[in-house]
């Protein structure tokens, strides 16, 4: 398995952990009804990881 494979799998891993992570940040603050900066936070990180995802499993969604 060639370097760039290697880091595209974990780079990969990591997308689906940090999106993990939002997820549940975001439940979190939804049950204790801190709303506001702390969700947006949380959401911004997710669409940050999403992004991540798909530019490594579909590359082609972002060619023009």
């Amino acid at each position: 398995m060639s370097d760039s494979t290697k880091l595209a799998k974990f780079v990969n891993a990591l997308a689906i952990l940090l999106a993990i992570f939002s997820i549940a940040d975001i439940a979190y603050y939804a049950v204790t009804l801190n709303l506001g900066f702390p969700i947006i936070k949380s959401l911004g990180t997710l669409s940050i990881s999403v992004f991540l995802y798909l530019s490594i499993n579909k590359p082609g969604l972002f060619k023009t």
